[in-house]
């Protein structure tokens, strides 16, 4: 009895995800959401920290983009391809992406904290302002056609200014996911980064669907 209990369970379970699941890939009345595949962010740069860049942007881009409500995303952690997703072949994406209208590639092409003056180069570390200067390629693709079409294509760019008078932060310790590394210098960075990331995103795949 408990074994058929705990099936009913497991069953109604499974049921309400499906449900939620399409739920989630229509708007209120109907219309359906574009449904988009979110490839794992490339990372080239030197940057060395105890997490991976290309998990910590691609797992907080795909959840915000869901959270708009706007767009049925999916994450694609382990990317099967081995092509090169900005260069010129295209064919390949919808193969690769057979289930999705649209698919999102990143390269993080630049992490770097730089002094802010270039005549304070010679001072020690803790005594120069600095700007964490990012650099993130984006490349969209719509997949609905009978050719793959490239709707967006650019380099997102951020500076963000660190005062010299703030404490230096050992991101050893304050790692991503933390409530201090939310807080943190980085953490604020990378936060205005996604943001503007995301918006270029969904503004160029809504408004590809419309059409």
């Amino acid at each position: 009895m408990r074994y058929i209990s705990a099936l009913m369970i497991g069953l109604f379970a499974a049921s309400c995800a499906r449900n939620n699941d399409q739920m989630s890939r229509f708007h209120e009345d109907g219309r359906a959401k574009p449904v988009v595949a979110v490839a794992s962010l490339i990372d080239t740069t030197s940057f060395d920290a105890p997490w991976s860049l290309s998990e910590e942007f691609t797992t907080s881009i795909v959840g915000q983009i869901s959270q708009t409500g706007t767009i049925f995303v999916q994450a694609q952690e382990d990317c099967p391809f081995t092509e090169n997703p900005f260069g010129n072949d295209l064919s390949w994406m919808k193969r690769e992406f057979q289930e999705h209208e649209f698919v999102v590639f990143m390269e993080m092409v630049e992490h770097e904290a730089v002094p802010a003056s270039k005549a304070k180069r010679n001072l020690p570390p803790q005594e120069v302002s600095t700007n964490l200067n990012m650099a993130v390629r984006i490349r969209v693709v719509d997949l609905r056609g009978s050719e793959p079409k490239i709707v967006l294509q650019e380099m997102v760019r951020e500076s963000y200014f660190v005062p010299k008078t703030l404490l230096p932060t050992d991101y050893s310790q304050v790692v991503w996911g933390t409530d201090e590394y939310r807080k943190s210098p980085m953490g604020i960075a990378h936060a205005q980064l996604m943001q503007e990331i995301v918006a270029r995103i969904t503004d160029y795949v809504l408004l590809a669907k419309s059409r």
